[in-house]
């Protein structure tokens, strides 16, 4: 792999509250964009940071079934030190925290995990995809189809964020990964970067000839001549794929009787197909399907005994919902009510929690719009299962506060006609 990295002050302010890990041998990368005013953010992006870089090796080692719930407990530990330090700024305006994009490549796959508006990109050929969702509110109202993404890139609260490391215990980052294929290149930065640099010119800027080092350079120097209003922080990627070990020249094999290299053959096979069947009997297949009840659920059957019914698999991860709340989320419903294939019990749950949390932005939006129109009743029952369902703990907050001053306020009287 070529990987090149910066860090820029920009032209207005007066630190640089940004925070970057990089680790070409073990493959992790991190960058961080701190917040809170005076050296609070620089605290919170170098404390976090500096426990990616400490959870680095166990994130490079990791199994791949384990890697997300590595990422997970690495970013705990950052939010952990970094609630630690917040005692000593509590008579500050606000408190400190951090964003963070965190990734790591194992094999010829990328694992990422994110918290706020700082981002991943991939180029693949002509192809430019952001690969994380921005936790911010102006992302919310795109998704809820109130303003177009092109209006949230110029709406005055794009700034402000839903999810930092450092607002609560625990925090909720979003996990995903991505195959990779020789030729891509892989960006992560800060919005004083995406926030200044169109899209067009990063994509333009990846896809030259030059190094990875000089990649970087070059975006963030386009960050400064469009101003610098924020700090600038960018890690490239160009990534290839691992040359195999060069095979040493085979030996003459001494020649066998015709006899022994069936019964060897025989053999082989035998115990080939034997280890099939115990691989199959040991690894069951899950799928997604509806239950008697109404709800979705992760089963599992074992290929080899088909005479068993499909059983349910147990997981702690997995949350409850109901076909009727998730019916506007699903492309084909007939295939999830037959039961949908996955490929396994993690990515069962991934799909479930997937689920949750377009359920829970939903009923966030509809118990905003019950609170307007002072469907009271609507707009608790609607914060109350989002709340089950794992929904954003600001944003519940605030929807609540609102909620509580609606049902205090006397219903506004409108004076008799003459």
């Amino acid at each position: 792999m070529d990987i090149g990295s910066v860090t820029h002050l920009g032209l207005v302010r007066a630190m640089n509250e940004d925070g970057l890990f990089v680790s070409d041998a073990l493959a992790v990368f991190a960058v961080a964009d701190g917040m809170g005013g005076h050296e609070r953010g620089e605290i919170a992006s170098g404390l976090t940071v500096e426990t990616i870089g400490a959870q680095a090796d166990a994130i490079a080692h990791a199994a791949p079934t384990d890697l997300p719930a590595v990422l997970h407990d690495a970013i705990q530990q950052a939010n952990a030190r970094v609630l630690a330090e917040q005692p000593a700024a509590a008579g500050a305006e606000r408190p400190m925290g951090t964003t963070l994009v965190l990734a790591a490549i194992n094999g010829d796959r990328l694992y990422f995990a994110h918290i706020g508006d700082s981002r991943l990109y991939l180029l693949r050929g002509d192809v430019f995809t952001q690969l994380t969702r921005d936790h911010s509110l102006v992302q919310l109202m795109v998704d809820r189809g109130e303003i177009t993404p092109e209006e949230a890139a110029i709406h005055p609260l794009r700034h402000q964020i839903t999810r930092v490391v450092g607002a609560g215990d625990p925090v909720s980052p979003e996990i995903a990964s991505q195959a990779l294929l020789p030729g891509d290149h892989l960006l992560l930065c800060t919005d004083g970067l995406s926030g200044v640099v169109p899209p067009e010119a990063i994509k333009a800027t990846l896809a030259s000839t030059q190094s990875a080092q000089e990649k970087a350079d070059a975006l963030a120097q386009a960050a400064l001549e469009a101003g610098g209003p924020d700090n600038i922080t960018a890690i490239v990627i160009a990534y290839q794929r691992p040359r195999p070990a060069e095979t040493a020249q085979p030996c003459q094999r001494m020649k066998l009787p015709h006899w022994q290299t069936l019964v060897i053959s025989l053999l082989s096979l035998a115990i080939l197909s034997a280890s099939v069947a115990l691989w199959l009997f040991m690894h069951p297949s899950y799928f997604v399907k509806v239950d008697t009840h109404g709800s979705l659920d992760l089963f599992q059957r074992w290929p080899l005994l088909p005479m068993l019914e499909a059983q349910r698999a147990p997981s702690v991860n997995a949350p409850i919902l109901t076909l009727e709340e998730v019916r506007p989320h699903l492309p084909e419903v007939a295939t999830v009510e037959a039961g949908m294939p996955v490929k396994s019990k993690e990515a069962g749950e991934y799909f479930l929690l997937g689920l949750a949390e377009k359920v829970a932005v939903r009923l966030l939006s509809e118990a905003k719009t019950a609170i307007d129109t002072r469907s009271l009743d609507r707009a608790q029952s609607c914060l109350t299962r989002a709340k089950g369902l794992g929904a954003d703990a600001e944003l519940l907050r605030q929807l609540q506060q609102m909620l509580d001053a609606v049902s205090t306020r006397p219903p506004s009287s409108v004076p008799p006609g003459r």
